[in-house]
C-alpha cells in the first residue's frame, strides 16, 4: 500500500489543530465584513399627495454610506432592518426596511446604498408629529438597525448594521 502524499495530511492535521470554523470561508469573510463601517449620510423626506388623503404617501430616501477598509470586495445582497425616529427618551417605530438590489462594495473603498422606504398616510397617523417635529426642527435621532446581506468570492453571508444620525445633521 503506497503512502498518502503529505498535501493530503495537512487538511485533517488543520482541521484537527482550528476547528472546522476556522477554515470555514463564510465565517472568514464575515469576520473581515465586521470591518465595514456603515453609516447615514443623508434622510430625504419628500410628500406625494393624492386624493383622497389616505392614499397620500411619504417617502423616505435612506442614503447609507459604507466604508470598506479591507482589501476584499463585496457584494451587498440586500439590507432588512427597522426604521426608529428617537426623540430623547422616546422611541418611534417607523417601520421595516429593504434593500434587495445588488451593489459592489469596492476594496479600499466608499459606496453609497440608496434605501427607499415609503409609507401610506394610515402607517404614519401616529408617528406623523414626530416625524415632522424632526423634519422642521432637525431635532431627534434616525436610527436603522438590521441585518446586510452580503457576498464575497460567491460565498453568501450576514453581518448587523447598526446605524445612527442626528435629524439636523
Amino acid at each position: 500500500m503506497r503512502p498518502l502524499p503529505r498535501a493530503l495530511w495537512t487538511v485533517p492535521v488543520l482541521v484537527l489543530l482550528v476547528g472546522c470554523d476556522a477554515i470555514n470561508p463564510a465565517r472568514i469573510y464575515q469576520e473581515a465584513a465586521r470591518n465595514l463601517r456603515f453609516s447615514l449620510d443623508r434622510v430625504e423626506p419628500s410628500i406625494q399627495l393624492a386624493f383622497p388623503l389616505e392614499d397620500s404617501r411619504l417617502g423616505l430616501r435612506l442614503v447609507m454610506g459604507v466604508d470598506n477598509p479591507t482589501g476584499l470586495h463585496f457584494k451587498a445582497l440586500g439590507l432588512a432592518g427597522q426604521l426608529n425616529l428617537d426623540e430623547g427618551a422616546r422611541s418611534h417605530g417607523l417601520g421595516q426596511v429593504a434593500f434587495t438590489q445588488g451593489l459592489d462594495l469596492a476594496p479600499n473603498g466608499r459606496s453609497q446604498l440608496p434605501v427607499d422606504v415609503t409609507f401610506t398616510y394610515r402607517q404614519l397617523s401616529q408617528s406623523w408629529a414626530p416625524v415632522r417635529s424632526a423634519i422642521q426642527s432637525g431635532k431627534g435621532t434616525w436610527r436603522l438597525e438590521g441585518q446586510a446581506q452580503l457576498q464575497a468570492m460567491g460565498v453568501p453571508f450576514t453581518v448587523p448594521v447598526k446605524v445612527v444620525r442626528g435629524a439636523g445633521n
